[in-house]
């Protein structure tokens, strides 16, 4: 299942572009990819790293008082490191698809409860933790497997078991590893960085402005389809009775939906930087404000669901929220996929998840 679907989410990577510089039309912003570095790419980064380094220190210290506070503590700084990976998701390409790091970090769909069984026999096993997680399988890396530590069953009494406690650790050292790898692989002087925002014929992977354009444009695209198909489709089901909260991420947390939201608004932050939504082209800015539009409309529905998300998607109004909220989304990425993708040059591939 986690393969057929990540790979029907890519297989909206089809894109023809222009094979030449001169080719490119002028709607395309001269700047794009510095633009989407240094208003969007950085700043999340940074975050990412800040949150994700904060949540292994306040873990530990969680760990070594025992104290309710710290532990409290640790738990807001789960859901920080939350937020900031949302906004990062949303770059599934380069340095975040190398070394499988998105996976790492966020290892879902998870259909078959992989993430709780490894984690659980983890936990339970006799043998010392292992000396490095990102040996480990991916589902005992990231942040689904510490929500389980953090909130599941024994997650109260965090600080009276040391090995669930030193796994907790150990997870949050791994994920702020990552975040650490992820700047370093976007740094000066990098030859991904450098094709990113000067692409020319004789660099790879973008040979030229029209193919930075259009890896924003799969990014946006996919991690709306991603965040709608594979995160609140499955959990919402086709009827309130079919529902089934538990197979949403973060349900543990309580963050299912200010993740999700979270997503979203770094799709509408990526379209900003990219020039999509106030660059020089009224027709490609016509059609990002479109999506902007549905885009808030569907954030701030999912933010008005104060259910617990394990109850909410088959509580009749919170249901219909976020059933307002996938259509929003779909709304906005046939809008990206269609008219912004035409206005700018690209024209976008087969998708096969539409109509899920």
């Amino acid at each position: 299942m986690c393969a057929r679907l990540f790979q029907s989410v890519f297989a909206m990577c089809l894109l023809t572009l222009p094979a030449l510089a001169q080719d490119e039309p002028d709607t395309i912003a001269p700047e794009i990819g510095s633009r989407v570095l240094e208003n969007y790419v950085t700043p999340a980064l940074a975050r990412f790293d800040e949150t994700s380094s904060s949540l292994a220190t306040s873990l530990s210290a969680a760990c070594e008082s025992g104290s309710a506070g710290d532990l409290d503590a640790a738990r807001s700084g789960f859901s920080d490191t939350l937020s900031a990976f949302a906004h990062v998701s949303v770059l599934r390409f380069g340095p975040l698809v190398a070394e499988n790091r998105f996976e790492r970090v966020f290892f879902w769909p998870d259909p078959r409860g992989v993430t709780l069984r490894q984690v659980q026999g983890l936990l339970a096993a006799e043998e010392p933790l292992p000396s490095d997680l990102a040996d480990q399988s991916v589902a005992l890396q990231g942040l689904p497997a510490l929500d389980y530590v953090l909130f599941g069953t024994g997650g109260d009494a965090l600080a009276d078991d040391a090995r669930r406690c030193n796994y907790a650790v150990a997870i949050a050292n791994n994920v702020a590893e990552i975040a650490t790898e992820l700047e370093a692989a976007w740094a000066e002087g990098t030859s991904f960085r450098d094709s990113f925002i000067s692409p020319a014929a004789d660099r790879d992977p973008y040979r030229s402005k029209a193919e930075v354009a259009g890896e924003i444009v799969k990014a946006a695209g996919t991690a709306l389809e991603f965040a709608r198909n594979a995160e609140l489709l499955p959990a919402l089901g086709k009827t309130a009775e079919k529902a089934r909260g538990k197979r949403a991420p973060f349900w543990r947390s309580g963050q299912t939906f200010a993740f999700v939201a979270a997503q979203i608004d770094g799709v509408q932050k990526l379209i900003e930087a990219a020039g999509f939504v106030d660059g020089h082209s009224d027709l490609v800015n016509g059609y990002g404000r479109g999506m902007n539009f549905d885009l808030s409309h569907a954030r701030g529905a999912l933010l008005a669901v104060e259910t617990a998300p394990e109850m909410a998607f088959s509580a009749e109004e919170d249901r219909g929220r976020i059933s307002y909220a996938t259509i929003a989304m779909e709304g906005a990425k046939h809008t990206l996929n269609g008219e912004l993708s035409g206005a700018l040059g690209l024209v976008m591939g087969f998708n096969a998840l539409d109509g899920d």
